[in-house]
């Protein structure tokens, strides 16, 4: 009997035993499930993989498509679709493609071609025609005259010294389809002994064609202003002086008198305020900006009261460029009752530049106010964004948000979005968002126009968005343009600054 208890007491005991093992063992296999995924967990995870790889190898495809699209139009296509390519290339600033255009323009037969690229490249400030250039103005009677003109516009906007040589001999040979644009490129890239130079050619014109000779000689004057070297000193000094002289050639030597700095001048343009020709005193105004002496500054301050509206803009100009904060309450009184537009306008962006406590209270009053009108409340928007962002900026996304979700202010909010969009500052980014989000496609394309300027890294997947949504047209495409514009030229920083 004891022998039989003892047996059936192990034998509870191992059935206990083993019911904890197999208990044990099936918690264990239980989290090992939960902790890893099933078979078929891992059969769908790989399809969506699938599919996103299939989604941006298609986005890929496309983008790819398009930019080999425009390749093939720069190297097959025929003249007309090029022009319009290179259009479309600059007002994108794409420079993907700028390599291949340096090539068609060494292979092209095409005038038109040639003179679109030198126009292109100088907008660039992009110096890989050089050669190409010196060799047209070498060769001028091998080439059309508008490449010549393109040619010689290119030397003047890069300051190619290296092609004055032949601007004076054009010059001196009298070409008059290239006289005004050499004048004018001298005036740009030109040294003191070109100035000499030009002040001969003055002094030598004699065309029996009155009107021809002025024109002549206005635009060697404006030439010079703008070298004003003080190797030509008495030579302005005559020209100011001469009563018989064109008031505008008078004026210009006024103006390059001042320029050059010597001290000497501020009697003479002193005496020239006070000429009853407006012409004059707003040279006189212009050439005395930059002396530092109470005299000079006083001149500047009557110039604010001058009854000729030109005078008084002068002096606004002359204020801001000296940063003369003298000026500032006579340039707000301008600023608040000027009786012409144009003045008020030329007072509020120069206001923006000083950042003084009453101006800058009445500007964002003034913005904030509707009944400003609209033409200086954008000026307003415009001038603060870009001169005092942190100042304005809360106020213009503000109005610029309430009125894009209102249709009676689309006008005013249509106009304020362009102005935003010339502001090259990320922190727009939010006003940027709502015009993409916009359903007008007009709102889409100013957000594109700000997303253009600023390329806001969070706002690359609504531009894709927008990119990849057909319905979109043109928009689309639009949007396409500019991701790849953006892609590459971050590329290319990266290779820049990995070098």
């Amino acid at each position: 009997m004891k022998n039989l208890k003892k047996e059936l007491h192990f034998f509870l005991k191992l059935s206990v035993l083993s019911f904890l093992f197999i208990f044990s063992l099936t918690l264990k296999l239980g989290a090992q499930e939960t902790a890893q995924p099933s078979s078929e967990n891992k059969e769908t995870k790989s399809a969506q993989e699938k599919t996103e790889d299939k989604t941006n190898d298609k986005t890929k495809k496309k983008e790819v498509s398009e930019f080999e699209e425009k390749r093939d139009t720069i190297l097959y296509g025929i003249g007309d679709d090029i022009l319009e390519l290179i259009k479309r290339l600059k007002a994108d600033e794409d420079d993907r493609f700028d390599a291949d255009l340096k090539k068609i323009f060494a292979e092209t037969k095409i005038p038109a071609i040639r003179d679109a690229l030198f126009a292109y490249f100088a907008e660039k400030k992009n110096d890989c025609l050089k050669a190409d250039a010196l060799m047209v103005l070498e060769n001028k009677e091998d080439f059309p005259q508008e490449t010549v003109r393109s040619a010689i516009s290119y030397i003047r906007e890069l300051a190619i010294y290296e092609g004055i040589n032949s601007l004076r001999t054009i010059l001196k040979d009298e070409e008059s389809e290239y006289r005004d644009l050499c004048i004018s490129a001298i005036g740009k890239i030109g040294k003191p002994d070109d100035a000499i130079f030009l002040t001969e050619l003055f002094d030598s014109e004699a065309s029996d064609d009155e009107k021809k000779s002025l024109i002549i000689k206005q635009n060697i004057m404006f030439a010079l202003e703008e070298l004003h070297p003080a190797e030509i000193w008495d030579f302005l000094i005559r020209v100011a002086e001469d009563s018989d002289e064109n008031t505008i050639i008078r004026g210009t030597a006024v103006s390059a008198l001042g320029k050059i700095g010597d001290e000497r001048a501020i009697p003479i343009l002193s005496e020239i305020f006070e000429d009853k020709d407006p012409i004059l005193r707003t040279a006189a105004i212009k050439g005395i900006a930059g002396f530092k002496d109470d005299k000079a500054k006083n001149i500047i301050i009557q110039a604010f009261k001058d009854s000729y509206y030109k005078v008084r803009l002068q002096a606004i100009q002359s204020a801001k460029e000296e940063k003369a904060e003298d000026a500032v309450p006579f340039i707000l009184y301008r600023a608040k009752k000027d009786p012409e537009n144009t003045v008020r306008i030329a007072a509020i962006e120069a206001l923006s530049h000083f950042n003084n406590a009453e101006a800058n209270e009445w500007l964002v009053d003034s913005f904030n106010e509707e009944k400003t009108g609209l033409s200086l409340r954008l000026k307003i928007a415009e001038s603060l964004l870009k001169n005092n962002f942190d100042l304005i900026y809360e106020d213009v996304k503000a109005a610029a948000l309430k009125a894009i979700s209102e249709k009676q202010k689309n006008k005013f909010s249509a106009e304020l979005g362009k102005t935003i969009s010339t502001v090259e500052n990320t922190g727009t980014a939010p006003i940027a968002e709502a015009y993409l989000n916009h359903k007008d496609p007009i709102f889409k394309s100013i957000g594109l126009d700000m997303f253009k300027r600023n390329r806001y890294p969070e706002l690359i997947p609504l531009v894709s968005a927008i990119a990849e949504d057909e319905k979109n047209g043109a928009l689309s495409r639009r949007a396409k343009d500019l991701l790849q514009a953006g892609n590459t030229n971050s590329a290319q920083d990266n290779q820049t600054g990995n070098k």
